[in-house]
């Protein structure tokens, strides 16, 4: 099974040349805001944003240090692109779901976080924009043709997906942008993170009622499949690689930090997740 996330890179997209980021833990997997949409292989796939013809202007972010105006523009298009992606993953979950004749509440939840991640990415877009002083355009989205051949496979699929695309990362992406609300000031990347925070508690929710119904119509090849995917969860995730050579006080206060530089939250996340495992004599 491949990581939960991509390869900790530095922020990408920015007006210039991309700035030199801290180190991440060693073995550690970036967090993915909203549900990662993957290719067969289960490598990330997400739909790659373009710069628009219009031109915006802001006063507050006008003021702001090009270096930093860099680093802005590049952390929230990357995430524009992820959340982006994962309006396709969830649209293809709530097709699976329908196709195993998965309970209505189900489906609806998955077409409910669907439309919540259209409106996350839209966020996202706007404050890359904001600080990049263009528009940015999102990318062809194209929703996987997943068809369902055997019902016990692809019961196990969705149960370990559901634990690790869901459970977990959801789950710590949730935890990471509550703390960052906290601590940013500006109006319109705390309204962004309030959002996205309120939304993936619920996606993660969402992925523990998927796996709890997965566990019960599969039996025992579904618990075997959860396990050993268990085994195989990051012991690290990272919230934020930051740029060091960029004001981190001015980063903080449009919401790009890494609020758990200690992994005590990620180590919390990941002892919810595991209590969602069932044991052998469950099954």
């Amino acid at each position: 099974m491949l990581p939960l996330g991509l390869g900790a890179t530095a922020c990408k997209g920015g007006l210039t040349d991309t700035p030199s980021t801290t180190v991440p833990p060693p073995d550690s997997v970036q967090v993915i805001t909203g549900r990662p949409l993957r290719r067969r292989n289960g490598r990330i796939r997400r739909p790659r944003s373009r710069r628009g013809h219009s031109h915006l202007t802001d006063r507050q972010a006008l003021w702001l240090a090009p270096s930093v105006r860099e680093a802005l523009a590049g952390h929230w298009r990357d995430q524009g692109e992820l959340e982006h992606g994962s309006v396709a993953a969830f649209i293809d979950l709530g097709r699976r779901l329908t196709a195993l004749g998965a309970p209505a509440e189900l489906v609806a939840g998955a077409q409910r976080a669907a439309a919540q991640e259209t409106d996350h990415a839209n966020r996202c877009f706007d404050l890359a924009g904001r600080y990049l002083g263009v528009d940015i355009q999102p990318g062809r989205l194209r929703v996987p043709n997943h068809r369902v051949r055997d019902r016990q496979y692809e019961l196990c699929l969705l149960a370990v997906e559901a634990l690790r695309d869901g459970v977990l990362n959801e789950g710590y992406a949730a935890w990471l942008a509550a703390r960052q609300v906290e601590r940013a000031r500006d109006r319109r990347a705390r309204e962004a993170l309030e959002v996205i925070a309120r939304d993936e508690a619920d996606h993660a929710r969402l992925s523990a009622d998927v796996l709890t119904w997965c566990l019960e119509a599969g039996g025992v090849a579904v618990g075997d499949a959860v396990r050993e995917a268990a085994e195989l969860l990051p012991t690290r995730m990272v919230g934020c690689v930051v740029p060091t050579d960029v004001d981190p006080r001015a980063l903080a206060d449009h919401g790009v930090f890494d609020p758990d530089c200690d992994g005590s939250g990620f180590a919390e996340c990941l002892h919810d997740t595991l209590q969602r495992v069932p044991i052998a004599a469950d099954c």
